[in-house]
């Protein structure tokens, strides 16, 4: 029987899905030492199974979410959790590291049938204050996969000692969400008989919104921003400061908390009616303060955890806070084009991350731990000046 839209369940399922990409990278983190000692790989190589799986999860969007907006949300889904299941067993299985990167590119683009669509399947049941409470408790799931996927990462290897086992746990999640989405989901965009593909046209639409086009640009900015420091976190936390795996695995908890804590605020804001430009003024201005701060305790040579990890936390508070009203933002004013709109969102925020992990290593190089500050104050200032354009533009075509 299929799950009611207003239930946890339902919830729950739509959080799991959008959850993929964080848990399909912060799972494997630990492991990359290992993966490199068994399969003989550079340093650049181990890195490439995160930015292979960003570059298949943020360019396949492009095509899933107008093939869902043409012939519905649950066949996409399906096919594309199908073979999310089938490529993770690949990695697992996988002889040599160009094997191993081959399927990294497939999960990702089979992660992009769920993750993309999971917000578009929002959109499609839930409109006004109701979307956006909706999209408020999705966050909150959505961020138990940061903060679970390095602790769980670690107990994986500290059990069975093998990097396999995180990609085999991978495809059975896989596995799994596709029977979930089989029994749990309906079918909340039928498909449109005798309707064209159309890429083109449907994404021109979307363009032509300037709103909704600036909110993708916000979204994408903040998530460069934030992805800085998970790219860093190795390198900074393993790296400069040396701590062990277990506590980087913790500390990466602490972090991701931070994140769920303010999707929480945010979701308390949103049921007591408070407008959404009160989270994101405080949201999207806060983030780039905090890492200023940590820009200028690292730079006067003051690196330790307790100096660092509050300023990230405090990025994170901020992320919790706008994610959920910047996706409604975006999302709200082309229901029509929701599977294009949630495609735009996801394919920006992915490429911007894979951007981000190759500015921090350069950076990392140069600066260590300040290096992965800068980094991210300069993602979020611009996510911070895109907002504060998007608003001034709506308030000249309020006003003319």
């Amino acid at each position: 029987m299929a799950l009611r839209p207003q239930s946890l369940a339902f919830t729950f399922l739509i959080g799991a899905l959008a959850a993929l990409p964080p848990l399909s990278i912060d799972l494997g983190l630990p492991a990359l030492t290992l993966l490199e000692s068994s399969l003989g790989a550079s340093h650049t190589q181990a890195a490439l199974t995160l930015s292979l799986f960003l570059a298949g999860f943020g360019l396949s969007q492009l095509v899933m979410g107008p093939l869902s907006d043409r012939h519905g949300r649950r066949p996409v889904m399906l096919w594309g959790m199908a073979l999310y299941a089938v490529a993770g067993l690949g990695c697992a299985l996988a002889p040599t590291i160009e094997v191993l990167l081959a399927f990294r590119l497939l999960e990702g683009i089979g992660a992009a049938g769920g993750t993309t669509l999971a917000m578009a399947v929002v959109r499609d049941r839930f409109d006004g204050q109701a979307g956006r409470i909706k999209m408020s408790q999705v966050s909150m799931v959505i961020t138990i996969a940061p903060i679970i996927a390095p602790t769980l990462g670690g107990l994986l290897l500290l059990l069975f000692h093998d990097w396999r086992v995180i990609y085999a746990a991978l495809s059975v999640a896989g596995a799994v969400l596709v029977v979930a989405v089989w029994l749990g989901l309906d079918e909340s965009r039928p498909p449109l008989p005798g309707a064209r593909l159309d890429l083109l046209g449907r994404y021109a639409a979307v363009f032509r919104h300037r709103r909704t086009m600036g909110y993708v640009l916000v979204n994408t900015l903040g998530s460069g921003g934030l992805f800085a420091f998970i790219a860093g976190s190795p390198l900074v936390l393993m790296g400069t400061m040396g701590v062990s795996t277990t506590v980087f695995g913790l500390l990466f908890a602490v972090t991701s908390s931070g994140i769920l804590l303010g999707s929480t605020i945010n979701n308390i804001l949103a049921k007591r009616g408070v407008a959404a430009r009160a989270p994101l003024a405080v949201g999207l201005s806060l983030a780039p303060l905090s890492a200023l701060g940590a820009a200028l305790v690292t730079g006067a040579g003051i690196v330790s955890v307790a100096t660092f990890i509050p300023f990230v936390v405090a990025v994170g508070i901020c992320r919790g806070l706008t994610t959920p009203n910047i996706t409604h933002a975006a999302l709200e004013p082309v229901p029509h084009h929701a599977g294009v709109t949630a495609a735009l969102m996801g394919a920006g925020q992915m490429l911007c991350m894979a951007l981000a992990s190759v500015v921090v290593a350069e950076m990392h190089a140069r600066l260590e731990a300040l290096g992965v500050a800068l980094t991210m104050l300069g993602f979020l200032t611009a996510g911070l000046v895109s907002w504060l354009l998007v608003e001034r533009a709506a308030r000249a075509a309020r006003t003319a």
